[in-house]
């Protein structure tokens, strides 16, 4: 696939040390930079240690912690001391802080259920059920982080599968070799899907290059956006309304005009809430797609991608299709806070999803032949 178009403006410098391409984006300032050094460098030095300190305390303020992971705890942050990670007053009032909060924690304990009791026997896919095992302080506390948009301290940021690059070497040990092996096992199984030659006796169209990049540039975006956690109703909804190519078959004659495209459906979309940083990402995300693991297995993350795309849409066609016969979301849980079930989203075109699948099933045989041919 073309994917010079996209190079120069995927590729950037670190924004910490300005000197290595970048790699990865600070989930909280969103300032690209190249390593975990310039990641704890002291230009960065504001964010990193806030990041740290708010992850520790409201792990620590929320979580029933034992005797053993105190003590963990504690080690960690002297180790951290002793590595110069921060300045020895800093450490040394965190441990401090640390350890009040250790005892304020056992005296709450000994008044209430512990939170992990509680929810133990609970499905955790139920809202509803983890929301009513909730005291009125935790519900408080959850309804503020969320109207603040303060979660990010307490859910893992998720790192996409095709960020991992494989660089050419003349000589490779057999453990990088197991490495990059087992990188790719992270990556969404590849569908079975027809031969090319089988669906069609005609040559594709160029658009079908920029096409693809459209709807890769969507899934990218969709796949951050949800953190890595796709349920395949909600992201069946968003994904059409950011793709023109799967939405409405729109045909595109240059890769950046596909991309660029996503950019703008993402800023008008009454369902999406983004920002410029986070869409520099995907187009960065768009790049390393294309590039693939490795120059010799350039297409597998293409191909990983669009069979992904294919198990949402068949996934969102079936659960759409059971929507009508379960009760609805009708548990306190969603009464609160509406915008997290999926009574706010449009409804699916079951009919139009079908075609969706067929062409993904089409851009991924198509894919499968260039791989033929380059073989």
């Amino acid at each position: 696939m073309s994917s010079e178009n996209l190079k120069s403006k995927a590729d950037r410098l670190c924004g910490l040390c300005n000197e290595t391409v970048s790699k990865y984006c600070c989930p909280r300032c969103e300032v690209f930079y190249c390593s975990l050094d310039c990641y704890k460098s002291e230009k960065h030095s504001q964010c990193s240690e806030s990041f740290y300190r708010e992850c520790v305390n409201e792990e620590l303020s929320s979580l029933h912690v034992d005797d053993v992971s105190k003590q963990k705890m504690i080690d960690i942050l002297k180790k951290m001391h002793d590595e110069n990670i921060e300045d020895d007053g800093d450490i040394l009032e965190e441990s401090e802080n640390i350890e009040e909060n250790i005892e304020e924690i056992d005296s709450d304990d000994c008044s209430e259920n512990d939170l992990h009791t509680r929810i133990k026997d609970l499905n955790l896919d139920n809202p509803d059920a983890l929301w009513n095992a909730l005291t009125e302080d935790e519900r408080n506390e959850f309804e503020a982080m969320l109207s603040n948009g303060d979660m990010g301290p307490i859910i893992p940021q998720w790192e996409p599968w095709w960020t991992h690059r494989k660089e050419k070497k003349l000589l490779e040990e057999v453990n990088e070799a197991n490495v990059d092996s087992n990188k790719l096992t992270e990556c969404p199984d590849i569908k079975s899907v027809p031969m090319f030659s089988s669906l069609t006796s005609n040559k594709p169209s160029e658009a079908i290059r920029y096409n693809m990049a459209n709807v890769l540039a969507s899934y990218a975006f969709a796949a951050r956006y949800f953190n890595g956690e796709v349920e395949a109703l909600e992201a069946a909804s968003h994904l059409l309304d950011i793709s023109a190519n799967l939405n409405s078959n729109a045909n595109f004659e240059d890769a950046d005009i596909a991309v660029e495209s996503v950019v703008q459906r993402c800023l008008q979309s009454e369902y999406i809430h983004t920002d410029k940083a986070s869409l520099d990402v995907m187009k960065n995300d768009v790049y390393l797609i294309l590039q693939g693991p490795s120059d010799d297995n350039k297409l597998h993350y293409s191909k990983s991608a669009l069979s992904h795309l294919i198990q949402i849409f068949t996934e969102a066609k079936a659960k759409y299709k059971l929507k009508n016969k379960i009760d609805k979301h009708n548990g306190e849980f969603y009464k609160k806070f509406p915008e997290h079930g999926n009574t706010h989203l449009p409804e699916l075109d079951v009919s139009k999803v079908k075609k969706i699948v067929k062409k993904l099933e089409y851009y991924l045989s198509f894919l499968n032949s260039c791989d033929n041919k380059s073989n």
